[in-house]
Order: C-alpha cells, then structure tokens, then sequence
C-alpha cells in the first residue's frame, strides 16, 4: 500500500562509510523550518517472523535503527480500498549524524528513485526525490583520499561484516558483542575522517 506519514520526513543521517556510502535513508518528525515534504512509501502487511527477519537485516534491536510506531495516510492500494490512517512500524535513525547530515551516494538515491517510480509514487514527490544532493568525489585530491581510506579500512570492514554473515550462517541471531565491535569501528573509522582525512583531502561524507 502506497502511504504517507503526516509530520515525518526522510533524512539521510545514519553514517555509513565516508567516500563510498556515506549515508542511509531513515525517518523522523519534522523539525521547526524544515520545508521537506511528509515522506511517502510502502506499507507492507508482513507476519511476525517476517518482520523479525526484516529488523534483522536492519541489525536488529539495539542496532542502528530504532523502531517506531507512525500513523500513515493510505494514498493507493491494489488490494482493498482504504481511507483512515492506519499504524505502522518504521525505522529512525538511533544516532542520527547531522548538521550537515552526509549525502547518499548515487547508487543508494538512485534504488530509492527507481523505486518510487516503479510504485507510482506522486508525481511531486518524484520531483523532490530527483532534486535530493547525492555525494560524489570531484577532485583528484578526494579520490586519492578515498583510495588511502580504504586501504586502511576496508580489510577491517569485510572482518567485521564476514564475522556478522558468519553468524547469520549458523543461526546464533544478532550478537551483542559483534555489534558492539561494528559500532566502535565505525566511530572510529568517521572519527579518522572528521579529525584527519576531511581536512587533508576533503570530506567524504558531503559534495561541498
């Protein structure tokens, strides 16, 4: 069911990996003076192990995410007609990265963009999606920092994510401690960009 969440809006501040994803979509009430649009998208009606294993891709309780309640309005639904709002789960970001919170990256826009095209999405919507910045690296001096970052990183990154695949593997769920080495990585990894690389090769988290 296509829906929108009245006083909500998209926001790009949950930090991923600065010069190649620096940022993934979650949602949030809409703050004094912001003129962005109520965010708009599906309503899925899922059972409970469903949902368990969808919050489990998302790193589960206690992860990035937060799970919310929202009151959404029904927009379009193939199946039934609808007309009061209805209530639905939706992530926010736990520790939200702002002021300025970092850009997309033109792969992860582009998956919501097709998206919302596919789902018919309205059409001023579609025109606020399309006007989003995305991150991109426009000088020599950035991508030779993005090179350096990665090879620091990157060995570290597949570890972790290798271990956290592992896991799922073998059916031990999300482990508390194996998320707990990913969070410390990862302040430290954009630690090392804010303090270092951002001043010396230019920020990998926003296209100044």
């Amino acid at each position: 069911m296509q829906a929108r969440a009245p006083g909500y809006v998209l926001r790009f501040n949950l930090a991923g990996i600065p010069y190649q994803e620096p940022a993934f979509a979650g949602i949030r009430q809409r703050q004094k003076g912001e003129e962005d649009p109520d965010v708009v998208g599906i309503a899925y009606l899922l059972t409970g192990a469903e949902y368990e294993r969808l919050l489990l891709s998302e790193g589960g309780r206690g992860g990035s995410y937060v799970e919310i309640d929202v009151s959404v309005t029904p927009l379009l639904d193939l199946t039934i007609e609808h007309k009061e709002p209805i209530q639905c789960k939706s992530f926010q970001t736990r520790n939200p990265r702002d002021h300025p919170h970092p850009f997309p990256s033109n792969r992860y826009i582009t998956l919501i963009r097709t998206g919302a095209r596919a789902h018919k999405f309205p059409e001023e919507y579609l025109s606020y999606l399309d006007d989003l910045p995305f991150y991109r690296i426009g000088t020599f001096r950035t991508e030779a920092g993005r090179v350096l970052f990665f090879v620091i990183w990157l060995p570290v990154i597949v570890f972790i994510f290798s271990l956290m695949a592992l896991g799922d593997k073998l059916g031990l769920g999300n482990l508390a401690w194996l998320r707990k080495i990913q969070e410390w990585t990862f302040r430290q990894m954009w630690r090392m960009h804010d303090g270092l690389f951002a001043p010396v090769f230019g920020r990998g988290d926003i296209t100044s």
